[in-house]
């Protein structure tokens, strides 16, 4: 940073009025901002309800800040402004497009921003991204934590959804369970309806970064189906980049071990992940005269201590959490038949369109409970929702 004390005093004061302009645009929301916060003390989660005012088309958005978020209390994943996405009818008019933002002055990525399709899925084996070091990258072992490394490489837009390497625009520092527990749950939802569909799905990836963070605080993750308006997929949630029993220095990257943070108890699926259930919970709140708590959960699969992947992974310690969602409204104690995929730890329906596609080797019927399945680690599938 340049010295301003050589400076001439009217650049001196110019320079000082942009620093506290640059501090207040950190500190403070936007104008026009009205921000609702349910209680996350209720164990299941939270719900933040954010709607920034303007005007024009698109002036209502469903933009988080970090002053938005509540504290880490075991819910994993959040959702925002009752699972509505801030896409507006320009960003559903366009065609193929994928963008991902230029690093700021830390190195930081911004959001990254596609229309997922048949034409960017990729099934093909991640590359080697080992060479980048996305900011904040200061990688330490724990005993505990699963394959052992505190840090991967986690790509905002999933390779399975987009194809993307060793792209340093879309490769944060995240936690191992903020990858392959949180943000995997819902890059199989869109990955598993577009496979399934040939449809098409809008997805924005945002990361929050508190001041001078060069390890972002979690990510805010929008979706939306375009062919159905959101029926089948559609969510808008906070994933936190945080890993039970480690305390993160976000600033710097340095990590310690810590019981201050506590495991997870709710996962992605109990957040809200259709047009119809958003509806249908931000009904519920505006007759309770607020925002209304919900849990979240799911598991995610990942490339070793490297990043991102659509391999399998395992989940780290906790069943799922009861949630909201119309897959967790069924009972859960019943004797079902489902189809399961023993790679990625799916379940499905028997007559699920994703169900067909799994390959012989790992394919496997089960008969039993949905809580069975979830205490041996799978998660449910985002299409049929067992």
């Amino acid at each position: 940073m340049k010295d301003t004390r050589t400076l001439p005093l009217p650049q001196r004061i110019a320079a000082a009025l942009a620093a506290l302009a640059l501090a207040f645009s950190f500190a403070l929301p936007a104008t026009g901002c009205s921000i609702s916060i349910g209680d996350s003390s209720a164990g299941n989660g939270s719900s933040v309800s954010s709607t920034y005012g303007g005007s024009g088309e698109g002036a209502q958005s469903a933009q988080a800040t970090i002053a938005d978020i509540p504290a880490y209390t075991g819910a994993l994943c959040i959702d925002i402004n009752h699972g509505e996405p801030g896409f507006t009818a320009q960003d559903e008019a366009r065609g193929t497009f994928m963008q991902f933002s230029d690093l700021d002055f830390e190195g930081r990525c911004g959001p990254a921003f596609a229309r997922i399709g048949p034409d960017t899925i990729s099934n093909e084996k991640r590359g080697d991204i080992s060479q980048v070091h996305p900011s904040g990258w200061v990688q330490r072992k724990y005993s505990f934590v699963d394959d052992g490394m505190l840090y991967n490489r986690s790509h905002l837009i999933a390779h399975q959804l987009c194809g993307e390497n060793a792209n340093e625009k879309n490769l944060i520092t995240g936690t191992r369970t903020f990858n392959a527990v949180g943000m995997l749950y819902y890059e199989e939802l869109v990955g598993d309806y577009v496979r399934s569909t040939g449809n098409h799905v809008l997805y924005r990836v945002t990361p929050l970064f508190a001041a001078n963070d060069l390890v972002a605080r979690g990510v805010q993750m929008e979706a939306k189906s375009l062919e159905d308006n959101g029926e089948a997929v559609q969510f808008n949630v906070f994933v936190y980049n945080v890993e039970p029993g480690v305390a993160i220095d976000y600033v710097t990257g340095e990590s310690w071990e810590s019981s201050e943070t506590p495991q997870v108890t709710s996962k992605g699926s109990a957040t809200i992940t259709t047009a119809a259930a958003a509806r249908a919970d931000k009904a519920a709140a505006g007759s309770a005269g607020g925002s209304s708590g919900s849990g979240s959960g799911g598991s995610k699969a990942d490339g070793g201590s490297g990043g991102d992947g659509a391999g399998s992974g395992s989940n780290t310690g906790n069943a799922d959490g009861a949630g909201s969602n119309s897959a967790d409204s069924q009972g859960t104690s019943e004797q079902q038949d489902y189809i399961l995929n023993v790679k990625n730890k799916k379940f499905h329906k028997p007559d699920c369109s994703a169900a067909s596609d799994i390959s012989s080797a790992n394919k496997q019927d089960f008969t039993g409970t949905r809580d069975q399945l979830i205490a041996r680690g799978y998660s449910p599938c985002g299409i049929c929702k067992p």
